[in-house]
């Protein structure tokens, strides 16, 4: 009996994508994100089951070498300091959906199947439309009659899930719409599709992470849409960077963002009952003051987004410099866990871990946070991409497949500058899918053009 690892990959991305998220979110059944991390396994054992033979470049090897110490470093530091159970829930909580990248790594996805699973990223971007309707039209409103005008985000989460009530995955709903604007403006860029088509899906993920107030992605999305659009591809002949063009791209994100700017300081003024006299930008800007903020503590005990980074700095030698290098293992931040709660919140009596970076320096320390940053940081610079075809020479589905490289090389990035933005990327398995298969994509992708174009790819 055989199976096809790219059908159960697109299996792995509806259920990761699509089913958990809305049962975890229509239900309040947390335990649906167990299903991720046992699929993830069962991949696992399907890598260790094939028989196809495969040799690794210098340069894979550097990668799998620095994910391996990596996964070392974080397993061994949580097992010494907290038992195996808290190490079985850190893990999956934290790394286990980084076997996709090893999967990827060690040969299990063929180009072919990477394709198909790119242009399920489409449909699935087109279900959260409805969802995210329905959401705003009944959900919204039910929270807030529950907890007033000021609260009215974070119910919006498409598919991504999260407590509709409380704190939903709103920057892994964004973050997904950067994933798919990037992907239609390289195909765009690659003559794929045509400009209304691009206009549609960028407009439409706007449009998304306004009504899900996703400030991260509407302020950094222009500059990663503009990053994409200079950046090299594998296609030689495609559009080529003009002032015209940059002037263009310009232009219409500087309309998207006043407008998304507007809508959104038109909410604050409606919440929080704001001076009518002041401007749209003053509005917007001021309800970014918090994050910049070293010092804010919310009334619920969690840390600001730059106090997280402040405070370690203060306290990271807690017990001694070992915690600082090596940190207090998996799961120590946690403060949503009632299986293993994290020693170290309840230590402060603070919530930790509201940001990525945050739960990275505590629990693996300024070592595994650097391992884990060169890792991703190894892939970019190993997979960039490198002219290396004619547009001649590609039929439409090739065509497609690599203009899907610079996406997510870009995509990639983005979720390196959201480690001091959310949490999202350490304790949810649908961003955490997205990373790892779009480092394992470019991984795929420079493998087939090193195999297909000649060494200058190596």
């Amino acid at each position: 009996m055989q199976l096809n690892t790219g059908r159960y990959l697109e299996a792995y991305a509806l259920i990761t994508l699509v089913f958990c998220g809305t049962v975890q979110y229509f239900t309040g059944i947390a335990a649906i994100l167990w299903l991720p991390f046992f699929m993830v396994l069962i991949m696992a054992v399907l890598l260790l089951m094939q028989n196809r033979p495969l040799t690794l470049t210098g340069r894979e090897k550097v990668i799998l070498a620095l994910y391996l110490m990596f996964i070392v470093l974080g397993l061994v530091s949580t097992v010494l300091q907290s038992g195996i159970v808290t190490t079985i829930v850190g893990f999956k909580n934290e790394l286990a959906l980084s076997l996709l990248l090893l999967c990827m790594l060690l040969g299990m996805i063929r180009e072919s199947q990477l394709h198909r699973l790119t242009q399920l990223f489409y449909w699935i971007y087109y279900v959260q439309v409805p969802v995210t309707i329905y959401q705003v039209i009944f959900i919204l409103p039910q929270r807030v009659a529950l907890r007033g005008e000021d609260e009215k985000w974070d119910s919006v989460v498409g598919t991504f899930g999260g407590d509709p009530m409380g704190g939903g995955n709103t920057a892994a709903m964004g973050l997904f719409c950067l994933l798919i604007m990037l992907l239609k403006l390289s195909e765009y860029k690659h003559g794929i599709c045509s400009f209304k088509s691009l206009v549609v899906h960028i407009a439409l993920g706007f449009f998304l992470c306004v009504v899900g107030e996703v400030k991260f992605i509407i302020l950094l999305s222009p500059f990663l849409l503009a990053l994409q659009w200079i950046l090299p591809g594998y296609v030689r002949g495609v559009s080529a960077v003009s002032l015209r063009s940059l002037l263009t791209i310009t232009v219409g994100m500087a309309l998207l963002i006043f407008i998304a700017i507007t809508a959104l300081a038109s909410n604050y003024s409606e919440a929080f009952g704001g001076d009518p006299t002041r401007s749209a930008l003053s509005v917007f800007i001021d309800s970014l003051s918090y994050i910049f903020d070293t010092n804010y503590i919310m009334p619920s005990g969690e840390l600001g987004r730059f106090t997280t980074v402040f405070f370690w700095l203060q306290h990271n030698d807690l017990f001694g410099p070992g915690g600082m290098l090596f940190g207090y293992g998996l799961n120590a931040t946690n403060s949503g866990s009632t299986v293993s709660p994290g020693y170290i919140g309840a230590w402060y009596h603070l919530i930790l871990d509201s940001t990525s970076l945050s739960m990275l320096l505590w629990e693996v320390g300024i070592i595994g946070t650097s391992l884990f940053i060169c890792m991703i940081g190894a892939v970019l610079v190993a997979m960039r991409p490198k002219k290396a075809f004619s547009r001649q020479e590609l039929n439409r589905e090739d065509l497609q497949l690599l203009s899907s490289a610079p996406a997510y090389y870009v995509f990639v990035i983005g979720c390196l500058l959201s480690l001091p933005y959310s949490q999202i990327l350490m304790i949810v398995p649908m961003l955490q899918f997205l990373l790892w298969v779009a480092l394992g994509a470019l991984i795929v992708i420079h493998r087939s053009i090193r195999l297909n174009a000649g060494n200058e790819h190596e």
